[in-house]
């Protein structure tokens, strides 16, 4: 006698069961249930070591970038060992310059600095060439004499001059001579004079050599040789 009725009621037996057949699919579903279990918790385990992995991945995971030349194309990398992306990024087009902006205001003037040494002299410059000489102007025409000026007042006197150098010591009379001579000039020289014997009364007179002479002379004297002769 079956222990189930199918849906369709009285008569039905298109479903029915038996306690043995029930017993059979009750046994077969927990072996089924069991696997799902066995699966859920491998498949559990998977997904916490899949995701430890990728924690431990993206905490090692790194990147850099290097600059590449205008106009290259982008590149990118990745080295499985160090976990690093490498990206190339070109450099960009050089922008227009922009405008020059406002003149800042003048900074204050620095210090003079200490003087430097003098350079050395440089060659002399080549002698320039001589310029021609320019043609000599027309006279003017000459005016009219103007009339002549009042005479103006009186300068006053202007300061004495400074007292001039003394000169140099005349001839004055030579040095010499001896009682009764008196200079007399030896020819027609300034200062050439010399010392002779002056005629007196009652003097000797001693004559020697060539004696001459002209006008009327009154001597009382008395003569010896003279040059041989007698006189």
């Amino acid at each position: 006698m079956p222990i189930y009725r199918g849906d369709g009621g009285s008569g039905d037996a298109s479903t029915d069961a038996y306690a043995s057949q029930v017993a059979t699919y009750a046994q077969t579903a927990t072996t089924k249930a069991n696997e799902a279990a066995a699966s859920a918790t491998a498949a559990a385990a998977s997904a916490t070591a899949a995701a430890n992995e990728a924690t431990t991945f993206n905490n090692s995971l790194g990147a850099a970038a290097t600059t590449l030349s205008a106009g290259a194309s982008a590149t990118a990398s990745y080295n499985s060992s160090t976990k690093v992306f490498t990206l190339g990024i070109p450099t960009g087009a050089t922008g227009a310059t922009g405008a020059t902006g406002a003149t800042g205001a003048t900074g204050p003037q620095g210090a003079t600095g200490a003087q430097g040494a003098t350079g050395a002299q440089g060659p002399q410059g080549a002698t320039g060439a001589a310029g021609s000489n320019g043609t000599d102007g027309s006279d003017g025409a000459t005016g009219p004499q103007g009339a002549t000026g009042p005479q103006g007042p009186a300068g006053a006197t202007g300061a004495t001059g400074a007292t001039g150098a003394a000169g140099a010591d005349g001839a004055g009379v030579a040095a010499g001579g001896s009682t009764g001579q008196a200079l007399v000039k030896i020819d027609g020289t300034n200062y050439n004079t010399q010392w002779a014997t002056v005629l007196t009364a009652n003097q000797t007179i001693t004559l020697s050599g060539a004696v001459t002479g002209s006008g009327t002379t009154s001597i009382t004297t008395t003569l010896s040789t003279v040059d041989g002769g007698t006189y």
